[in-house]
């Protein structure tokens, strides 16, 4: 187990599960971050690519590559939610989880009412939770459902 507290460190154990081959696209400002959590995912099967910064993380997008996206909410020069935007007019079907220390945000009540709260992971987190919330949301097929339509009625 990782457990994700950057500054502080990583325990390491977990099992490898039946993920093999489903992508994960991490943006992360800080790289601690990042390499816990591809550490952490990659550990339970998934395949993990990484950023620190949001606009090389964007111009590398791939449409229809990645099964999840995990995006952190405050980085610089563009933050979770602007990025959240620019992914889902590439990839209406992607789904998209955000990291979040429980700041609040002003104006993006669109992004609010197109993505479940269940999308909406606090951190710091431990790895068991983590994995367990991931999980939720890998399966959960009404995520997509939900934000496709949101993002139609717009």
């Amino acid at each position: 187990m990782y457990l994700i507290y950057p500054t502080i460190g990583f325990v390491r154990g977990g099992a490898q599960t039946d993920k093999m081959g489903e992508r994960i696209l991490v943006v992360d400002d800080e790289s601690d971050v990042c390499f816990v959590l591809k550490e952490v995912l990659s550990e339970d099967g998934f395949v993990v690519d990484s950023y620190k910064d949001p606009l090389l993380a964007l111009s590398n997008f791939k449409a229809h590559f990645y099964s999840l996206v995990i995006l952190d909410i405050r980085m610089p020069r563009l933050n979770g939610f602007a990025l959240y935007r620019e992914i889902r007019r590439l990839d209406k079907r992607v789904k998209i989880c955000f990291l979040t220390a429980g700041e609040m945000y002003y104006g993006y009540s669109d992004i609010f009412s197109s993505v479940p709260a269940k999308c909406f992971i606090r951190k710091p987190i431990d790895n068991e939770e983590l994995m367990k919330r991931i999980n939720e949301i890998m399966v959960d097929d009404t995520t997509i459902l939900w934000s496709s339509l949101c993002d139609e009625n717009k």
